[in-house]
């Protein structure tokens, strides 16, 4: 098939969804498939500076990258302003606010959309939250093409699905692509999906070689004896950095040898909670990092701690189970989709933060607990997370959907490969 995946950002971006667009159109192009993608040329999600070059291949994949308008101070209070006003039942004339100030806002990629589509069998939309899916959107209906959505809902925050044309594509789409069940659930009941994939996600494990924990910590400057608590991820307040480093005083109260180590780019949010907090004991933080130092901090710590309300699927527990170590997440409908609370890691309920404290302070004092967890973790992403499992599910979705277009148009059915 000639495939077309439109996606706000792609690799070298950071993220899970971009981590995911990238690995789902490598997949498919080893697969034999031509696929295009149609991205920004920004790694940075809230200015969408221009950084990355316009063109380039990619493991066979054929990356166009278009100009973005930057994002200001004036778009980030239009934002606001239109997500307040147009949520749920809201005001329709305030969704075009929400639309320009979340980006990428792009005239070249809208144009490309329009005249390159009917050159594709099937269009994939990554992530509805940004404004290049209504674009993909608009151009896929308005040139008959198949297309298809996987939305990344976090299903605590409405402001990722709840505006008018959000639920418009969601509607529209001949396939929603979920990754879990509770996100299958969500989208059915709420009658915002007709037609529901789950597919989930997957590491392509041979990109996380064995490494030495020793080796990685003396990398990275960490102790060797330290119990280390690893945060990897963009520093939000929905991701409960702030609630992890609460956790994590109490834990150095009893062993005080511990680090927190917090990897991912910094935002507003974390650079004033720095400023008020002031410098932390035991506190290390890094900003952006090369993919082998991402690789070293999840072979050197003990534990991955992300109690985030905001997730998806959240492919970094998966991260650390190529590792073997345990993971602790908060206990939504996405995390407890994916983790076995008390077999393959720790689900904490974070109204009460007194419980990740207790998790930490137990895998601190019990390092086999910690090795079982995450032994366990280990082979459950080998038996159902691996890249391969979940492109096989969307492969056949692409297929399907190219069936049922073609029937009804009376033209002949795509068959599989």
């Amino acid at each position: 098939m000639r495939l077309l995946h439109v996606s706000h950002q792609y690799y070298p971006a950071i993220g899970g969804a971009e981590r995911y667009i990238t690995d789902l159109s490598e997949e498919l192009a080893a697969r034999g498939h031509t696929v295009d993608v149609f991205t920004s040329r920004s790694q940075d999600y809230v200015t969408w500076a221009n950084t990355l070059p316009p063109h380039e291949t990619v493991n066979g994949v054929r990356v166009r990258r278009f100009r973005s308008l930057r994002r200001n101070r004036l778009a980030w209070h239009a934002l606001a302003f239109g997500m307040e006003r147009s949520m749920g039942a809201g005001k329709a004339c305030c969704e075009p606010l929400v639309f320009f100030g979340n980006g990428p806002v792009s005239p070249g990629m809208a144009a490309a959309l329009l005249r390159q589509t009917p050159a594709y069998d099937l269009v994939h939309i990554n992530n509805l939250h940004y404004a290049h899916a209504w674009v993909a959107f608009m151009a896929a209906k308005r040139r008959n093409a198949p297309v298809v959505i996987t939305p990344l809902l976090h299903i605590r925050q409405p402001e990722t699905f709840d505006i008018g044309y959000m639920r418009r594509i969601l509607q529209g789409c001949d396939a929603v692509i979920a990754m879990s069940e509770a996100e299958s659930r969500f989208l059915l009941d709420r009658g915002l999906a007709r037609d529901v994939v789950v597919a989930g996600n997957g590491l392509r494990l041979e990109r996380f070689p064995p490494l030495d924990a020793a080796a990685a910590r003396a990398k990275l400057g960490l102790p060797a004896g330290a119990f280390v608590v690893l945060f990897l991820g963009r520093k939000t307040a929905y991701k409960g950095l702030a609630l992890l480093l609460d956790a994590f005083a109490a834990l150095r109260r009893r062993h005080p040898a511990a680090v927190f180590l917090a990897i991912g780019p910094e935002t507003d949010y974390s650079r004033r909670l720095w400023a008020e907090r002031g410098p932390q004991p035991g506190v290390v933080t890094r900003g952006a990092v090369t993919d082998d130092e991402r690789l070293a901090a999840l072979a050197a710590c003990d534990v991955l701690a992300l109690p985030s309300v905001g997730e998806a699927f959240g492919i970094v527990y998966l991260e650390a189970w190529a590792y073997r170590k345990p993971v602790i997440a908060a206990a939504i409908e996405s995390a407890a989709s994916l983790i076995d609370d008390g077999v393959d890691g720790f689900l904490v309920d974070t109204e009460h933060p007194g419980l990740l404290s207790r998790r930490l302070a137990q895998l601190a004092a019990q390092p086999e607990l910690g090795r079982a967890l995450g032994e366990q973790g280990y082979r459950k992403l080998c038996a159902r997370y691996t890249v391969g499992v979940a492109v096989d599910i969307v492969e056949g979705a692409y297929y399907r959907v190219r069936r049922k277009h073609a029937a009804s148009e009376g033209l002949s059915p795509c068959t599989s490969a």
